[in-house]
């Protein structure tokens, strides 16, 4: 998992296009939770969140696309609010570990 976990936050970071696709519905969810979020945000946040040394725990998936597909939940503090939201997040990093597909992010 901690390869997966190195693969998808290098992937976030670069933004490289056609690397990162964030699906409608997480992009919606996203902005709909805080006024200050844009896509880069996101990104990063789950980056973030992916790169903190403490394990991240996350169940496995199987969508239609194949990769390796995992849903995580992680603290975060969205910029307007006080204290700290716990998100729900699912990645799929597709074979080949250069495109990674973002399926859900949200309370």
């Amino acid at each position: 998992m901690r390869t997966l976990r190195n693969d998808v936050a290098h992937l976030l970071d670069q933004a490289t296009p056609g690397t990162v696709f964030v699906r409608q519905r997480p992009r919606h969810d996203w902005q709909n939770l805080d006024h200050a979020h844009y896509d880069e945000g996101l990104r990063a946040v789950l980056s973030e969140a992916l790169n903190v040394r403490t394990p991240v725990f996350g169940k496995r998936h199987f969508m239609a696309e194949e990769g390796e597909c995992y849903s995580f939940t992680f603290p975060y503090h969205p910029p307007s609010a006080r204290g700290v939201v716990t998100l729900y997040a699912k990645l799929n990093l597709l074979p080949g570990g250069r495109v990674v597909i973002v399926y859900s992010v949200h309370p």
